[in-house]
């Protein structure tokens, strides 16, 4: 986290404003986010030990009971809990910027309002998985189809189709992602690298482990540190897209709501001197 943190604070410096230290709104949402992050993955392996520590000390004592209550809320490898109710909202969130975008850049001869609605849709679709845990239910069919090859890396199966279907959307998002500004470029990238090592790699660890040690300390810490790299791949690509708004005063009253003209900006400087106005469709930033 604290890379991530001194990553978001570097790039800030790069945008231009090397003489002020202030952060920008969407570096201060992001760093926000961050610690409530670390603050929830923290939490987690606190109240497993917690609860280690009361049954060692009072097997089945309402303590006992009561720890493992606290536990199961904070557990970042539960469903249905604050942490993941907290990774929701983050997709959920990144989705809606994009459907922003998506609305803002909706012009003549814009080709990219497609792509960023199509992100909104990937996105939600995220975030119900984060609440409602669909992915694991392609673990029995394509255990069915891997056999006996699910051990190890592959204990959990949908792992497999997971990176398949992540490696066609990549694709699908290829030119789309080259096109975009060099800095948000970068930064979407490590937010997709973030979010798949967390998904993916680290889950295949976590099945290594799991089959290796049982549901022990080490298996505890691999799941805290792939959630730890889904969110901070959530909160990274929340702040890449934030960047690309621009919410202005204007002089009869209102704000207006616009985006950098991510048809033509080619280079840093073009990213920093140059936007294009467009008012949403509806809500109070149009209003005069």
């Amino acid at each position: 986290m604290e890379g991530i943190s001194r990553a978001l604070m570097d790039d800030e410096c790069d945008a231009g404003h090397p003489e002020q230290p202030t952060r920008s709104p969407a570096a201060k949402v992001a760093l926000a986010l961050l610690g409530v992050a670390g603050l929830l993955i923290a939490l987690s392996l606190a109240t497993h030990y917690g609860a280690y520590r009361a049954e060692v000390a009072r097997p089945g004592s309402a303590q006992v009971a009561a720890w493992k209550a606290v536990m199961r809320l904070f557990d970042v490898n539960s469903e249905h809990n604050v942490p993941s109710w907290f990774s929701s909202m983050l997709l959920i969130g990144c989705a809606l910027v994009a459907a922003i975008l998506a609305a803002l850049t909706r012009c003549p001869g814009g080709r990219d309002a497609r792509y960023w609605a199509a992100l909104a849709a990937v996105l939600s679709l995220l975030s119900l998985d984060e609440a409602a845990a669909l992915h694991e239910r392609l673990g029995g069919p394509a255990a069915e189809v891997l056999g006996p090859a699910t051990r190890g890396a592959l204990h959990f199966a949908w792992v497999v189709p997971g990176v398949v279907l992540a490696l066609v959307v990549g694709l699908a998002f290829l030119r789309f992602v080259l096109r975009l500004p060099r800095n948000t470029r970068r930064l979407v990238v490590a937010a997709a690298a973030l979010y798949l090592a967390g998904a993916a790699a680290l889950e295949a660890v976590g099945g290594m482990v799991l089959e290796a040690q049982g549901h022990r300390a080490m298996y505890l810490l691999v799941t805290a540190a792939e959630e730890g790299l889904e969110m901070a791949g959530a909160v990274l690509l929340l702040y890449a897209i934030l960047r690309l708004l621009r919410l202005r005063p204007e002089p009869g009253g209102g704000y207006l709501l616009s985006t950098l003209d991510l048809e033509s900006v080619h280079s840093e400087a073009a990213e920093q001197a140059r936007h294009v106005d467009h008012r949403l469709p509806i809500g109070p930033f149009s209003r005069r």
